[in-house]
């Protein structure tokens, strides 16, 4: 069996650790959903569509990465279950 070297090991893990974090981030966005929820009903604004909508594209605009990535998969199941009740 070949040895790999250590080049290939660091792109190997590189590459596991970018998967793991999109993977944990993505199961964040119920969290992000919540505290949109609970930043309007703190504004005293009532949290619809639109509204929530606008501050997920907020959130979405984070440099967190876990942040980030929790509010674009929260904005993109919003706006399909909004088509969804549309319907």
């Amino acid at each position: 069996m070949a040895r790999k070297t250590p080049e290939q090991l660091t792109k190997e893990f590189e590459g596991r650790k970018a998967k793991g974090l999109a993977k944990g981030a993505a199961a964040y966005w119920p969290n992000v959903l919540a505290n949109a929820v609970l930043k309007l009903a703190a504004e005293g604004q009532v949290p619809d569509v639109a509204a929530l909508v606008a501050r997920l594209e907020l959130e979405a605009a984070s440099k967190d990465i876990q942040v980030k990535a929790g509010a674009e998969e929260a904005l993109a199941r919003l706006k399909q279950a909004a088509a969804r009740g549309a319907e």
